[in-house]
Parts: structure tokens; sequence; C-alpha cells
């Protein structure tokens, strides 16, 4: 640079500590400055929108109360149903409406919610499902308040349903139709005054409900409705009673009971009359049963079965202090072998087999003998079955069978298991035997075996049909989980030997006439002193005709093929 020119002065921006201008000089500002100064106003008005927008999704409103509130209604979740309400004895109003009126089920829909200062209203359409009556569907409306910046539903009786006031609730009262009837197969009355003493058992009784019943029946009866006590009517009372025609009414809290008295009603339910319900009892072959118990001196029993179709056509007891047939409590003896002889041929016991027929022997230290002391000596499998041979059977039994393989092949014909057939019966029972003389005890239908006639009918049956088949008395409505009919693998080889039992053995002067198959046995029963007692048997038949099969026991009677066996061979023959 020249040294003539002095140094360039560097310029202070106007304003600066060396020029700060004349004092009346305008303020001047920076663009710049002024963009900045905006921007952050902008971002502080951002800030407090997004505080504000944050605020209002996140503060409580009335909305989100009644939909929690009509969720825990449908749940029935009245405790729930408390802390989004204001006042008291929410849940006692709410559980004194659901057990007058029998509510199954709360179907509540929330409708439009709408605010206005710190009150709001939400509409509701309920529809409670009606125990024995149906759906009854009303509209209403939930009140809600705000205070301390929280909503709730403002409870009083008339948010249950806007016709209660303090102190009201809503109760039932039911008219009902015509009760529906028992049939037989072929679709006559078996609920009639003059039906035998037999069909009347099963049927059962109907009388008046008493405050004792309704506890178990619940709001949709009365006392003094009509309800089946007994049998079929107390199985069935539902379908046979039909639905009764409902009204809802508002009564006073305490008096549900007195609701016929009460003028303000709120909802009807539309009932319907009873259904009949359809057993598979044929009426000739129920006469047939009937005539050939009624002539015997000590409480008999006899049940008789469809094969092909597990179907029970007769039922008949000449005792009629309980169902002996279905509950009797009886050791099914020799009519057993039926099942033992069908486990030694599925276990390696041929047709061709020779057994021997001792007057006694002993299994695990206890002695067997024959009934009267009988002993055959050498016996084919047929011979031994047809005469009833009990030292032969449960010596072949103790060489061949397990305690599993005998219970197995018991279980196949339907033991230990409950007998779905329409009404309470007893389950046939064979506990696995513990040891061989238990196992040999009980493959004579003694020890622990428990059966009824009903059971030892379908023991026949299953060997008639090849297949066994659990019984069935009630044909409409269908029954529910019904077992698949069960193959018996050798019931072709136990033919022969059932038709032997009638031709040439226990059974050969019962008096059938055609061709019969059939098993008797002599069941002891009571406790003995020692092995010389002689105990009280019951005499047992059971066979099959065509396709008919059947069994009876005489309570004490004695011997099977003098005492079941006429009794059987009189129905039998009646066919």
């Amino acid at each position: 640079m020249p040294p003539d020119r002095p140094p360039p002065r560097l310029r202070e921006p106007p304003g600066g500590p060396e020029d700060p201008g004349p004092a009346d000089a305008p303020a001047r500002r920076s663009r710049k400055g002024l963009f900045l100064g905006i921007g952050a106003a902008v971002v502080v008005l951002a800030l407090i929108g997004g505080g504000i927008s944050w605020f209002l999704l996140r503060a409580p409103n009335p909305d989100g109360t009644a939909e929690a509130y009509v969720a825990a209604w449908n749940s029935k979740d009245y405790a729930d149903m408390a802390t989004k309400a204001t006042g008291d004895g929410l849940e006692d109003a709410y559980n004194r409406v659901e057990k007058n009126l029998g509510v199954d089920k709360a179907a509540v829909e929330l409708g439009d919610v709408t605010a206005e200062g710190d009150t709001a209203t939400a509409s509701y359409t309920a529809t409670l499902s009606l125990s024995n009556a149906g759906d009854w569907t009303y509209e209403g409306t939930l009140p809600l308040t705000r205070a301390g910046g929280e909503w709730k539903v403002d409870f009083s009786p008339a948010v249950i349903h806007p016709d209660l006031g303090d102190g009201q609730t809503l109760s039932r009262v039911n008219e009902r139709g015509e009760r529906g009837h028992i049939l037989a197969a072929d679709g006559s009355r078996l609920d009639t005054e003059d039906a035998p003493g037999s069909v009347k058992m099963l049927v059962g009784q109907v009388g008046p409900a008493t405050k004792d019943d309704l506890k178990d029946l619940g709001p949709a009866y009365e006392v003094d409705d009509p309800v089946g006590q007994s049998g079929l009517q107390k199985s069935f009372q539902e379908r046979l009673a039909g639905t009764a025609s409902t009204s809802i009414r508002v009564v006073a809290e305490g008096e549900a009971d007195q609701a016929a008295d009460s003028d303000t009603v709120v909802g009807k339910v539309d009932g319907a009359a009873g259904e009949d319900i359809t057993t598979s009892l044929d009426p000739a072959l129920q006469d047939a049963a009937a005539k050939a118990v009624v002539t015997e001196g000590k409480p008999t029993s006899l049940v008789a079965v469809r094969p092909s179709t597990g179907e029970v056509l007769a039922v008949a007891m000449n005792a009629g202090d309980f169902n002996r047939a279905f509950d009797g409590q009886y050791e099914p003896g020799s009519s057993f072998k039926i099942i033992s002889y069908e486990a030694l041929l599925e276990n390696g016991v041929s047709t061709d087999a020779t057994l021997n027929c001792t007057k006694t022997t002993k299994v695990g230290g206890w002695p067997f003998k024959n009934a009267g002391d009988a002993a055959y000596g050498k016996q084919s499998l047929t011979e031994a079955f047809a005469t009833s041979c009990n030292t032969a059977l449960v010596t072949e039994v103790d060489k061949r069978l397990t305690s599993d393989s005998l219970t197995k092949t018991a279980e196949v014909f339907g033991m230990n298991a409950d007998l779905n057939i329409g009404l309470p019966t007893r389950t046939p029972s064979f506990p696995a035997p513990k040891n061989a003389t238990m196992l040999a005890a009980q493959s004579i239908g003694q020890g622990q075996v428990i059966s009824t006639p009903l059971h030892m009918a379908t023991v026949p049956a299953a060997i008639q049909n090849g297949s066994w088949r659990s019984p069935v008395l009630v044909t409409d409505p269908k029954l529910p989980d019904q077992p698949k009919p069960r193959p018996i693998p050798n019931a072709e080889q136990l033919r022969p030997m059932m038709r032997a039992v009638v031709t040439d053995g226990t059974a050969k002067k019962a008096g059938f006439k055609g061709e019969v198959y059939g098993k008797t046995g002599s069941a002891e029963f009571g406790t003995a002193e020692d092995e010389d007692d002689e105990l009280e048997s019951h005499a047992w038949m059971v066979g099959y005709k065509g396709d008919l099969a059947f069994a009876v026991v005489v309570e004490g009677g004695g011997g099977g093929g003098s005492v079941a066996g006429p009794v059987g061979a009189k129905f039998a023959n009646a066919v």
C-alpha cells in the first residue's frame, strides 16, 4: 500500500459505540431479527396449541365412562360398574333384577352421548336373555356427571330401567301354555291315569311347585306351577313345560313374589306350549312283559331291548316301591358268564377246547363249587357254558385272564360307564379284581360285580347283533353323547353256546318255544360266616329271540333256570 495514503478505517454498523448516530434518528430493525421474532412466536403458539390438543385428548370424557359402564354391564360385573358410578346400592339393585327376572345374559349397546357442561346423557339399548322365556329388549339412558375432573354415571334405579323409581325393582309373571305329553313308540300317550304301574313309574308325576322347588327351578317358575317331580316328567321338565309367556313388572323391593298384583307392565316376552317326548316303549311288548312278571310272588323285573338299535321296548316290575329295573343293585351271577367266555375266546381259548368240570376247585386258596354240588367231568366249551359249570370256568380264567383283560371285556359290554337313556340309572360296575380269587369270583358274576336288569338286557342283545349298544328309552328328542356301537369279536361263536343253554342246558325246562338263545344265573347275596354257609340267591334269565333281547331277575328267587327262566319264557312265547 502506498505510504502517502492512510490505512482504511473499519466502519462500525450504525448505532455502534463509535457512531451512535443522531439522537433523533429513527430506530431501524433487521429483517432477520423480525423474522426470528415471528418464528419464535409461532413456535410458542405451536407448543401451546400442542399442549391444548394433548390435554383435550387425554382429559376425562363422558364417552369413555359410558363405554366402560356398558362393557361391565354386559359382563354382569356389577362391582366394576359401581366404581364408575355415584350413589349407593348399585350392586344390590342389579343383582336383585338379575335374580327376579332370571337374567342369563345381558347385551347392552351404547347409543349417542351428549354433554353440556358438567353433565351428559348416554342412550342405550338393553337386551336381557331371561331363563326359560327368551329375550326382552328395551331402551334407557345413563345420566353422567363430572366432579373433580372425573365423569361418572349418576346411578339411581332409573338407570337400570327408566320406569323404576326409588325403592323399586323389576320382577316377572309367567303364564304357561299346555304341557307336552309322553308318548309310546306308536304315538299313543303314556301319561294317563290308567297307565300300568311300571309305565307310571317311568313317566313320573307332575305336581305343584313349592318354594323349595323354586330354588332349583329359578325365576321361570312360581309357587303352584305344575312341574315334573319324578321320572321322565322331571328329566324333561323344560321341554314338556315349554316357555312361559312372561310379563315384566315394576314392584317394590322385597315384593318380587307379588308381581302379579302390579299393574305396571314394562315388557312382555311371548312363550310357547310344551313339546311331547317320544319313548321307544312298545305297548304290545309292554303288556306281555307285565303279564309275565305279575304272577311271580317275589319282586321281579323284566327289561326288553331291541338289539339292532338299543331301544328299550318294555319295562315291567311287580313291585312298585322303586324302579328296580333301572336302579336295582344286583350281582348278575352266571348270566355274566357271557362276558367271561367272550374274554376267554379273545385270549386263546378255542371253541374245540375241552374243560374239566370238577365238583370243587380252589383259586388263590379259596374254594369254588357248582350249583347243587354238580360235577360233569370232561366237557366241551359249549357244554361247560350250557351247564354253567363254575369250576371249569374259573380254572380257565385263572390260567388265561388277568384283571385288565377281563375288565376290558366287561367295559366293552357297557360296564363302568353311565347309561344315558333319558332317566337316571345305576351304573353297572366291574371293579378291577385285585387278586386271583377275586378275578375268579367276578368271572362268575359274584364278588364286587353290580348290574341291573336294564344293563343285563344289553348283554345278550350284543351277542345277537354282534355289537354292544347303549340302551335308549327316549327317541325324541334325540339324546346327545351316545357311545358308538362296540363290536363283539366272538359273538358268532357264542350264539350256538347260548342256544345250547335253552335246548340242552340249565334253561331246558323253562318252557321256551321257538328259537331262543339264553343264559341263566343264580347270584348269591349276603355275607357268609364260613365257606359252608348257604346264601340266598337272585334268579336270572337273559336271552334273545329274533331282534328282541330280555333280562329277568327275581329277587331271592333261587335257581335261574327254574324260577327266572319260566318268567322269561312266558314273555318270549307271547311275542
